[in-house]
């Protein structure tokens, strides 16, 4: 990895109070040294206050602080300079930070140099970035967590625990001749289970994961004039889709995405399902159609005034089928009688439809039962974020998954008696994957891979 001294501006590039400039590399404070002036000596862990200058004139009224290698974020030398957060003074004291000697710092560069240099494991570095783009309270709590090594500390004691079954069975490999313990199938078959089971268990908090993470994918489907863009509308509290009263206004999928307590809901506004012979409207639907295999969640929104019709059913059973959660509502209730609900209700626990809720969205009644209902089936209300591990990145997973296949796979080789090196080779394989998750055996590419999603100055 290249020493070179990087610089980036680590704060939005926005006029505001303060700007942050960050400098790490072996030459960070030779170089502030060239372009700050004070009255107080810079010393590791403080912040002075000084000024600087370029061409003997001053540029800004600034605070800097220095952290010393390997005591920083990076493990290398820092300075950071606090200056007012204006756009072009920000740029001016940059470009002289440059001039100077630094070089603009890549993408996610601080932080994969703190990885490199030992100062957070991969999962802590993906924390950050999680972190940093978190939308609710729990995604920025599991971020945090995993910042302060809750995963990093289990997949290590994972790890480290088949790694020294693997110096066992290798032993006993290499060295037959010596009075060495004797490797017991029942006892590694034990060990490996209770390892299965263990990673098992991480793995099934991805699906939850996933959803605080990337938010329910929910499509709002039903027959034209239904209130569809009216649901998204009340959900979004502003007029982000067009209403009217003519069948057929909503052509394309409309998208919003939308915060109901700590859950995230990229919602989608689609085309009236029915049959017509206008060329853009029938797109719509078959836009709609396909959107299916993306969402979680689907809104099936009935009329009140209307009957059901085969084709409701057809497309609920449709969804239904691929196991996707459902939800149907009954709207325009202020315009029916009680026992028209009940003949819905009817209809629908006949076709085996159990979450149905009435509403009235001109009156705004049935809103935040819909918004309890989604949080009640997606469960969001039901882990305990502050003490449970839970994982959010698909990476884990992955990987995860693949260290269970060669647990597997050597479970079964004890199974069917097969050479104790054969089960070696499965459990190697399985700390290799362990390992790749915490960045103990992972590869150049996959590093700058993480570390390129990552913003300037981070």
């Amino acid at each position: 990895m290249s020493t070179d001294t990087i610089a980036a501006i680590g704060t939005a590039l926005s006029n505001s109070g303060i700007s942050i400039i960050r400098i790490s590399g072996r030459d960070s404070l030779a170089l502030i040294d060239k372009i700050f002036k004070s009255n107080q000596s810079l010393e590791p862990n403080k912040i002075i206050f000084g000024k600087i200058v370029k061409n003997e004139k001053k540029l800004d009224n600034v605070l800097v602080s220095y952290f010393k290698s390997p005591k920083s974020y990076t493990g290398e030398d820092v300075c950071e300079i606090n200056c007012h957060g204006g756009n072009e003074i920000t740029r001016e004291i940059l470009e002289l930070v440059l001039e100077n000697g630094a070089r603009i710092a890549t993408p996610g560069e601080f932080s994969k140099r703190a990885f490199i240099n030992g100062k957070m494991d991969l999962t802590q570095s993906e924390a950050v970035i999680n972190l940093i783009n978190a939308k609710t309270r729990i995604e920025s709590r599991i971020a945090s967590k995993q910042l302060d090594g809750n995963l990093y500390s289990k997949i290590k004691e994972l790890r480290e625990e088949l790694v020294e079954l693997l110096a066992h069975i290798e032993v006993s490999i290499d060295y037959p001749e010596y009075d060495y313990e004797e490797v017991e199938p029942i006892k590694v078959k034990e060990l490996l289970y209770k390892k299965i089971e263990e990673i098992q268990k991480i793995i099934d908090t991805y699906e939850q994961g996933r959803i605080i993470k990337n938010g329910v994918n929910v499509a709002i489907l039903g027959r034209p004039n239904v209130g569809k863009s009216s649901l998204l509308n009340k959900l979004a509290e502003y007029e982000k889709a067009i209403v009217t009263d003519i069948p057929g206004t909503t052509r394309d999928i409309v998208e919003e995405s939308i915060n109901i307590g700590d859950i995230i809901l990229n919602v989608f506004d689609t085309a009236g399902i029915r049959e017509t012979e206008d060329i853009v409207e029938k797109i719509g639907v078959e836009k709609t159609l396909k959107k299916l295999d993306e969402v979680d969640l689907v809104i099936y929104i009935l009329n009140a005034e209307e009957k059901v019709e085969l084709k409701d059913f057809e497309l609920i059973a449709k969804i239904k089928n691929k196991g996707i959660k459902l939800i149907v509502v009954i709207n325009k209730m202020d315009r029916v009688e009680k026992s028209i609900f009940d003949t819905f209700m009817l209809q629908l626990k006949e076709n085996n439809i159990e979450t149905i809720l009435p509403m009235s969205l001109i009156n705004d009644d049935g809103i935040e039962e819909l918004k309890n209902e989604i949080v009640t089936l997606f469960h969001t209300n039901d882990f305990d974020y502050e003490h449970e591990l839970m994982i959010t990145n698909v990476r884990h997973k992955d990987l995860l998954k693949k260290a269970i296949h060669f647990l597997k796979n050597a479970s079964k080789s004890i199974n069917s008696i097969e050479s104790i090196d054969i089960i070696s080779i499965h459990v190697k394989n399985a700390t290799r994957f362990l390992g790749e998750i915490i960045g103990e055996d992972v590869s150049v590419d996959v590093v700058n891979k993480i570390f390129e999603k990552f913003c300037l100055g981070k």
